[in-house]
This record gives C-alpha cells, structure tokens and sequence, in this order.
C-alpha cells in the first residue's frame, strides 16, 4: 500500500467496506436490498492504487452530501419562502450540511455570508463539545493498548501507552489552544516519559483543574529532561 494510505487504510476502507455491505435502500417492493455498486467497488477495491481509492471516497462522499447540497440550494435560491424552509432543515441537519455550507459561501450577499459561517460554526462548535466530552470519559479508562510493531529499520520500541494517556493527549492538544505544535511535542514527550503512576496524577490534576502546564518545565525542575 502507498505511503499516503497506510495509515489511513483502517480509517478509511473498513468503514467504507461496512457501509458497502451494509447500506441499502428500500425498493419499488418495500423489500431493502443491498448496495450492490459500493459492496461490488469495495470488493474489487485495489489498497495500492490511489486513484482508485480517492475515486470511491469521492464517489460516496457525492453520495452522502447529495440532499445537503440540494438544501443548500434552495437556501439561496433567492425563493424567501423556500429559503425559510430549507434553513429550518439545515440548523436541524447539523455537521451534515457543514461542507456545502462551506462549499456555496458568498460574500457578495452579507446576510446569507454571515448566517452560512454562524450555522458552520454552530456546527464546529457542537462537534468539539461531543469530542470533548467522550475524550473526558476517556480520561478514566486506564487499559493499556496493544504495542504497534515497529518498522524493520526501527529499533526503538514504542511507548506502552493506555487509553486514558491518548485521551489526555488528544485532548490537550484540542484545549491548549496556546501551544504550538512544537511546544505540544514537548509536552507530550516530557508525558509520555513518565511511569504511569506520575502519568494517572497529571491526568487527575489537569482532569479537576481544566487546565494544562508545562511538563517540560516540571521535568526540568525535577532534573528529568
């Protein structure tokens, strides 16, 4: 499999493999049938031809922006009636009518510009909190995860990590909205470097306070970095 897709391939072809198989649509009969055309594309789907792959994302991904995109226009058909309406739906829609959204924006029309951007923020928004909170739950599940093999020309293992030290990790990387992508590498070596005794009490001390300190400063201090 090419570089581009190695990482992504159970991401991206699992999920696309189940919506495959398992979509369906109801036909003239009232009977549901399969997709046949996605679970046939799925099947035939070669994992190191690129253009392949991006051409059945592409694909489904028209197929699932479809009826958005279709609200979109009638958002800004100029019809104030159908306007209402088709607002009404998006709001109700959510992260689903982000990308036509995003997609149709025109700054030529103020009004339509601003209400376009507060719907797509709204919708940011309501995601983050949703992510937020799970990663929150995540904090407390301490099982440890399985070590990925390293590459062949790789010596160095990988650090055993738990699911509550990749939830802290992750969420620290969405709230420390001061850090830069330098300074959160730091910090997250300086964590990582801990046993999982010192890791628990900064993931309980940042869990109660809503707050993130520097551990290389800490790892500094105590003569660890």
């Amino acid at each position: 499999m090419s570089a581009r897709y190695r990482g992504l391939a159970c991401l991206i072809i699992i999920p696309l493999l189940f919506f495959g198989i398992h979509c369906s649509k109801r036909d003239e009969g009232g009977e549901y049938t399969v997709n046949k055309k996605i679970a046939l594309a799925i099947k035939n789907l070669d994992m190191e031809n690129d253009q392949q792959v991006d051409s059945l994302v592409q694909e489904i991904k028209d197929q699932s922006l479809k009826n958005p995109r279709m609200l979109v226009e009638l958002l800004h058909d100029g019809n104030e009636e159908d306007s209402r309406k088709a607002a009404m739906v998006i709001l109700a829609l959510g992260d689903l009518s982000t990308t036509p959204l995003l997609d149709s924006m025109n700054p030529d029309s103020p009004e339509e510009f601003v209400w376009d951007m507060q719907t797509v923020v709204s919708n940011q928004l309501a995601n983050r909190n949703l992510i937020v909170k799970k990663l929150e739950e995540m904090l407390l599940d301490t099982r440890q995860l399985k070590l990925p093999e390293p590459p062949p020309h790789i010596e160095e293992r990988p650090v055993p990590k738990r699911v509550c030290d990749e939830a802290y990790l992750m969420l620290r990387k969405i709230l420390a909205l001061d850090e830069s992508e330098e300074v959160f590498f730091l910090n997250k070596r300086a964590f990582l470097e801990m046993s999982d005794e010192d890791r628990s009490a900064e993931i309980e001390r940042a869990r109660k306070t809503k707050k993130w300190i520097s551990l290389m400063d800490q790892a500094a201090d105590e003569g660890e970095f």
